[in-house]
């Protein structure tokens, strides 16, 4: 392990606090049983038990978010017209081939034979009922129809062809599609969205049925009529929000798959469990806004951007991240539509960050607000703890408050974060182009929170070249851009870590999310 500076006294803190957290853990389970602190193991064995840190607060509306924790779920109920593969490449989902016809007009082949688990037929009527419903008053207030606005209309061409026309072209509009989970938009309209989201109905493998509000549990079965049939009877979801405490369900056999924090390593390898470290296809990043906050906000100030850059040491983070982690320097992690190999990330410069901040007229640092999630991912309470601490040691006197998933969604949407900084990744999960990520950062977000119109002009004019070559040229020029306008402090490629009991198996994490149809559970 590195040598840490001031932040040392950080690393050992949160090693207190996770012994703290585990014993009470412990003490919960002898005092009570496992079942008083956790999940009680269901009787059939075909079942999979998941541990989830939270739950989706929108349960089966698969337009409030785009991420997890609803995509461990939505996935599971619904299908989009494309996916993603383990690879992360673009692949067919309920549409089977699509063909650009003209700049901004792409026809799409529907599946043929698909129903939703109430039996009633996809095809290309009910795909468009989808975004007609995302192109409503309603649908657009929603995080998917936000990012899908560039759709300016779609038409029935036949039974099974659906032609979706793009206000402009859009080259990546096949993979942000894999983001748009094709409800029955017939029973969201009988329904209305709110009940639906109790009662999803969809194409995928499963489909839920029972939400048990007081215990936080969620029930999936296997959808029979899935055109993807699934080898196990049903997934029951299970909220846990102490890491420890999904460790010690997992060690005591009453769940068998669960997302695990680092400090929990050591014990689950100990104890013979499968860890599997992910790419999540995100760079972990600590985001800064220009835009919607005071008028005199300090991070108007790139040289204080680039400051909070160089006072992180980045390394020394990335040592204790899961292997495979590594240090980044741009919006687009490695696999990702946009990397730039040639991108080095900030070098750790205290010296160097203080000039700037004297040079920017902050030669005693300033008082900054950043709001962080804990136990979202790995390390997130370590790093976020971690960088506060950094910036600290160079003048910025940094106090993290902390978020709820639900307040996240709400404050990134609107861009109502009660500080100048916050715990908000550069993102291209779901379509594995960082156009997604760029968007988010960028004049031309629904409501901006950091915005450089000499960046936003270039991307513009980049995200609608079709050619791939030359598409990739231009997104690793953005590449440079954004490293030097430095919106965030890009910190690392972030992991994903996964851990499973012994009777799991043909375990595999598609899309960051697990294939639970593709499992095998051992009687």
């Amino acid at each position: 392990m590195p040598e840490w500076p001031r932040p040392a006294k950080v690393w050992r803190k949160m090693k207190m606090t996770s012994f703290k957290s585990l014993l009470a853990g412990m003490a919960c389970a002898a005092a009570l049983g496992v079942a008083a602190c956790g999940p009680t193991a269901p009787q059939n064995d075909q079942v999979l038990r998941v541990a989830a840190g939270s739950l989706p607060s929108s349960l089966g509306n698969p337009f409030r978010g785009n991420s997890r924790p609803g995509s461990l779920i939505w996935l599971a109920i619904f299908d989009g017209l494309t996916a993603i593969d383990d690879n992360g490449e673009l692949k067919a989902g309920l549409a089977t081939e699509w063909t650009l016809v003209e700049p901004t007009v792409w026809r799409f082949k529907i599946r043929e034979g698909v129903t939703y688990s109430n039996g009633r037929v996809f095809d290309a009527a009910a795909a468009k009922g989808v975004f007609d419903y995302l192109a409503s008053e309603e649908g657009k207030r929603s995080l998917i129809g936000a990012e899908n606005r560039g759709i300016a209309s779609t038409r029935v061409v036949g039974p099974l062809e659906l032609e979706i026309v793009t206000a402009r072209p859009d080259p990546v509009l096949p993979r942000r599609l894999a983001a748009v989970m094709m409800v029955d938009a017939e029973a969201v309209k009988s329904m209305g969205m709110e009940a639906f989201a109790r009662q999803p109905v969809g194409t995928g493998a499963f489909t839920m049925t029972g939400w048990d509000q007081r215990s936080r549990q969620l029930t999936l079965v296997r959808n029979e009529k899935s055109w993807r049939p699934s080898k196990i009877e049903g997934v029951v979801f299970y909220e846990l929000p102490s890491a420890a405490g999904r460790t010690q369900s997992l060690l005591s056999g009453d769940i068998d798959f669960s997302l695990v924090d680092l400090e929990e390593l050591e014990r689950l390898n100990r104890k013979g469990y499968h860890v599997l470290s992910s790419p999540s296809a995100q760079v972990k990043a600590y985001s800064f806004r220009n835009v919607g906050g005071p008028d005199d906000s300090p991070m108007k100030d790139v040289r204080v951007r680039q400051a909070l850059n160089y006072a992180v040491d980045k390394d020394a983070i990335v040592a204790l991240m899961p292997e495979g982690a590594r240090a980044s320097g741009q919006p687009a992690a490695e696999g990702v539509f946009g990397y730039d190999p040639t991108i080095s990330p900030y070098p750790y410069d205290p010296a160097k960050a203080k000039q700037l901040l004297a040079e920017a007229g902050y030669p005693n640092g300033f008082d900054l607000t950043m709001e962080v999630m804990v136990d979202a991912a790995p390390g997130d309470d370590l790093i976020s703890q971690a960088v506060a601490e950094y910036w600290r040691s160079v003048g910025v006197n940094t106090k993290l408050k902390v978020m709820t998933m639900p307040d996240f969604l709400a404050k990134y949407q609107a861009n109502s974060w009660a500080g100048e900084a916050l715990a908000l990744s550069w993102n291209s999960f779901q379509y594995y182009d960082t156009t997604r990520a760029m968007e988010d950062f960028s004049c031309g977000r629904r409501v901006p929170f950091f915005c450089d119109e000499t960046i936003t002009a270039e991307l513009e004019k980049a995200r609608q070249i079709m050619d791939t070559d030359q598409r990739l040229i231009a997104y690793q020029k953005l590449g440079r851009m954004y490293h030097e306008a430095a919106p965030s402090v890009f910190l690392l490629e972030h992991r994903d870590l996964f851990a499973y009991s012994p009777r799991v198996g043909n375990v595999k994490i598609r899309h960051r999310v697990p294939v639970y149809e593709e499992m095998t559970l051992n009687r």
